[in-house]
């Protein structure tokens, strides 16, 4: 490990940010080859940074809550499932680096032709990260960029600036800047960083900001993986085991406050099977989060302004005739101290009220209901491509048919967000809720350039099929193999 000073670049200017990527492109270069060993090496660095600053990190995120948020869920989340991602990039990073061979074309094959695809690594990847899990969604597209042989520049949001000031601290105990550096500060360093000549850019929040990055990336022509949200529906089918699904629809909602990406942002049921889940729903609230205004398990809204955007959604929503549920015993709106909301169901919604055009990313839980499950596409149209959709039931027929007539990044059957967790799956938006995607193979590959080398036959080809000046007879005959009559 590279023991070189580390900028904690906090005031900067963009010569410095400049200065910076030449400085990783540069190494980047002078290193040639990027071996499986350097690559074991810098993952192996990286899963020690983890292991070894994870208390640390995970007090500084609950700080950055407010103090409302779950010790052991940033344990589980942001850390556990990470390792489980490096050790799982350190399994199979040998078999992504082989060299893939690929079939040639008549006659070279025949005379000795060989192709094959090659993944190199790009060069310096920029990772912009959100702050609702600052920690595991800086370190996942890091663990692909490493694997992948690249060199990274690090902007984790100004959002959380305790966990920004404590990345810049802690990685250069394990990484050169050379190899993996941070900067941070606000909304005009992300511009300026989101500008960088990167040979890869990774963002991970809202569509708005996605749109800003993609222009911004756009003036060096820097190709970007962007994951973003959308509204996730659940949709329950008549085959669903109500119970089951009102059970991981409570627990995946309540996650982090329901400020996650792929959090169920509203339920589409069938209007006979509407009060039987509310009711399910009701019941598992209460026991798995008693008190929930001031339970330890349960994380409060980050920040005033996103809980006044909350606050907003309910009014309007109420104001337009939905019927409001607070469940909670005490059926408080939100503890002042902490910003622990309890859950509010809106019932009785429609395409009118704002909760149902833009993303919750808090613990609001709309329900909708349909008459047949070919009514589902046309409800979900108005927020089309959403990063995942949650089907729960058993008919492998209607199951199908929602895969067909509903585009979503990802999809998960009988459960909620647990596709993201599984290494071998892509994760990933499309439309709006993002572009490209990483975790495991398709991040390695993401992340490298798929390179086409073709090793030609010493015997010269394009006599035996008349492809060379003069073209004669010989070379029009095999035209017309290809053509017709020509």
């Amino acid at each position: 490990m590279g023991a070189a000073e580390h900028q904690n670049l906090t005031g900067f200017d963009t010569q410095d940010l400049d200065a910076l990527i030449k400085l990783q492109r540069s190494k980047f270069r002078a290193e040639g080859e990027v071996t499986y060993a350097t690559r074991i090496d810098r993952l192996k660095r990286l899963k020690a940074l983890i292991l070894e600053n994870k208390v640390e990190f995970a007090n500084t995120t609950k700080r950055e809550f407010n103090g409302a948020r779950s010790y052991e869920f940033s344990l589980f989340s942001e850390f556990g499932s990470k390792v489980e991602a490096i050790d799982y990039s350190i399994k199979h990073l040998k078999e992504w680096m082989k060299p893939e061979k690929r079939k040639t074309n008549k006659p070279m094959n025949f005379l000795g032709g060989k192709g094959q695809v090659r993944h190199f690594p790009k060069g310096v990847v920029g990772i912009i990260s959100p702050w609702n899990l600052p920690f595991g969604l800086t370190v996942a597209p890091l663990t692909s960029a490493l694997a992948a042989g690249n060199r990274a520049l690090l902007k984790p949001s100004e959002f959380v600036p305790e966990t920004a000031a404590l990345f810049a601290e802690v990685v250069p105990k394990y990484f050169s800047k050379d190899e993996v550096a941070v900067v941070t500060g606000g909304a005009e360093i992300s511009q300026k960083f989101a500008e960088l000549p990167f040979d890869h850019l990774l963002f991970t929040g809202s569509t708005r900001v996605g749109a800003q990055i993609m222009q911004a990336a756009s003036k060096n022509l820097v190709p970007v993986t962007l994951e973003l949200g959308g509204k996730s529906p659940v949709i329950i089918g008549r085959s669903a085991n109500l119970e089951l699904a009102g059970t991981r629809l409570t627990f995946s909602k309540f996650l982090n406050g329901g400020q996650l990406c792929l959090s169920p942002d509203y339920v589409l049921v069938p209007r006979e099977l509407e009060e039987q889940l509310v009711a399910r729903v009701i019941h598992e609230a209460q026991s798995m989060y008693p008190n929930v205004t001031e339970n330890e398990d349960y994380a409060g809204v980050i920040n005033e302004r996103h809980f006044a955007r909350l606050q907003n959604y309910i009014d309007d929503a109420v104001a337009k005739g939905a019927k409001l549920t607070i469940v909670g015993a005490d059926q408080t709106r939100a503890s002042e101290d902490n910003r622990r909301m309890p859950l509010h169901i809106l019932q009785n919604v429609n395409e009118d009220m704002l909760v149902m055009h833009e993303e919750i990313f808090g613990p609001i839980l709309p329900i909708m209901s349909y008459g047949d499950i070919t009514e589902v596409p046309d409800q979900v149209e108005p927020r089309r491509n959403p990063l995942a959709m949650y089907y729960f039931g058993k008919d492998k027929s209607e199951q199908e048919y929602l895969l067909s007539h509903v585009p979503s990044g990802g999809v998960c059957i009988n459960d909620i967000t647990l596709h993201y967790v599984q290494e071998d799956l892509p994760f990933g938006g499309v439309g709006a809720s993002g572009m490209g995607a990483y975790h495991g193979p398709e991040g390695f590959k993401t992340l490298s350039h798929p390179r086409a080398i073709y090793s030609q036959t010493m015997i010269d080809v394009l006599p035996i099929i008349g492809a060379r000046p003069p073209f004669g007879e010989k070379f029009r005959k095999n035209i017309r193999k290809i053509l017709g009559a020509i």
